[in-house]
C-alpha cells in the first residue's frame, strides 16, 4: 500500500510539474497573442507607411506641377510684353507712314515754294536788269 501511495505521490508531483508547464504554456501562449496584436499593428503600420510613401510622391508630383504652373504665369506674362510690344510695333510702324506721308507733302511743297520763289527770283532778276540796262543806255 505504501508503494502505491507512492507512486500515486509520484505520479501527482509530476501532474503538479505538468501543470506547472501547462500554466507557463498559458503565459506563453498569452504572450504569443499581444505578439499577433503586435503583428497585426505592425502590419497596419506597413500599410500606413507605403501610404506616406505614396502621399510623398504625390507631394513630389505637386511641387513639379506647381513649378509648372510658375512657368505657365512667366510664359503668359511674356506673351502679355509680347501683346504690347506688338501694339508698340504697330504704333511705330503707323507713325513711320504718317512721317512718309508727312515728308511727301513737305517735299511737294519744298519743291512747289521752289518753283514760286524761283519765279519771283527770276522776275526781280529781269526786273533789277531792265533797271539798270535803263540806267546804263541813259
Amino acid at each position: 500500500m505504501e508503494q502505491i501511495l507512492n507512486q500515486i505521490l509520484f505520479e501527482m508531483k509530476n501532474m503538479r510539474a505538468d501543470v506547472n508547464e501547462l500554466k507557463e504554456m498559458r503565459v506563453d501562449v498569452n504572450e504569443l497573442k499581444e505578439m499577433r496584436v503586435d503583428v497585426s499593428e505592425l502590419k497596419e503600420m506597413r500599410t500606413d507607411v507605403n501610404e506616406l510613401k505614396e502621399m510623398r510622391a504625390d507631394v513630389n508630383e505637386l511641387k513639379e506641377m506647381r513649378i509648372d504652373v510658375n512657368e505657365l504665369k512667366n510664359m503668359r506674362e511674356d506673351m502679355e510684353d509680347l501683346k504690347v510690344m506688338r501694339a508698340d510695333l504697330n504704333d511705330l510702324k503707323e507713325g513711320q507712314k504718317r512721317l512718309e506721308i508727312g515728308q511727301e507733302k513737305l517735299q511737294k511743297n519744298l519743291i512747289a515754294s521752289l518753283e514760286l520763289y524761283t519765279d519771283k527770283i527770276v522776275e526781280h532778276f529781269d526786273t533789277s536788269t531792265e533797271v539798270l540796262n535803263k540806267r546804263v543806255k541813259k
